[in-house]
């Protein structure tokens, strides 16, 4: 699902599962909240000159559409945009689903790819992956903290996620790495074009890490972009 903001001069595109119910309860909605609905609270946490516009609003499966109707749908949304936030919460994808049948895949896809409308041809985005804490409040399912060093580090769990997500993690050609006392390898540094943040992180600075996700893509070239919507 999308909506597209802009803030603070940045134009943003927002990739999110509209009905994944798997996402931390946010006081005063009520029975349950949604992935939407933190999509409704991020705009709510921007500037007031914020501009929002609204994109799907349902979780259409995709498998009888062509590669036609949903570039036609998504071009004129991401068009503008410099910078995609990609929502990542626990239900998000559909695991008896292919990644093609699903909105997220094509929204990256889209967003990391030139587009060319009526208006002209822009660029690829930036993009950030904001991970959304499941309904226990926990953002295991993603990041967790790393207790086999001395010093603190983070671990990454991508397995799950889409494709062209995880192959878009640990993809700078030139790594700074080392060993961990364990035998795992440490990265330093952007070493991810889409780089993950926990939601209560992002929100405290959203302009920093959406400058840094745009500052990536007009270095693109230091990664090895995966731009592909897999069929598994």
């Amino acid at each position: 699902m999308v909506k597209t903001l802009i803030i603070m001069g940045h134009n943003i595109f927002v990739s999110y599962k509209y009905k994944d119910k798997n996402v931390r309860q946010i006081p005063d909605i009520t029975p349950y909240t949604w992935g939407r609905d933190y999509v409704d609270l991020l705009e709510q946490l921007l500037p007031d000159n914020g501009q929002v516009y609204c994109g799907e609003k349902g979780d259409d499966d995709l498998s009888d559409k062509s590669d036609d109707y949903i570039y036609n749908h998504l071009k004129k949304m991401i068009w503008p945009t410099t910078c995609t936030i990609v929502l990542i919460s626990a239900g998000m994808k559909k695991p008896s689903s292919y990644d093609k049948s699903q909105w997220i895949p094509w929204e990256i896809y889209y967003s990391m790819r030139e587009i060319t409308t009526d208006r002209g041809t822009s660029h690829r985005n930036g993009i950030v992956g904001v991970v959304v804490p499941d309904k226990n409040g926990s953002y295991d399912f993603a990041i967790s903290q790393g207790t086999c060093c001395d010093s603190p580090c983070r671990i990454i769990h991508n397995n799950w996620m889409f494709n062209i997500l995880k192959k878009n993690m640990f993809n700078i050609r030139k790594s700074n790495t080392y060993r961990c006392d364990n035998g795992d390898t440490i990265w330093r540094g952007e070493c991810s074009y889409i780089s993950l943040v926990k939601w209560d992180d992002f929100i405290k600075d959203i302009n920093y890490y959406i400058e840094k996700a745009e500052e990536k893509k007009d270095h693109w070239e230091n990664y090895d972009l995966h731009i592909s919507v897999n069929a598994y």
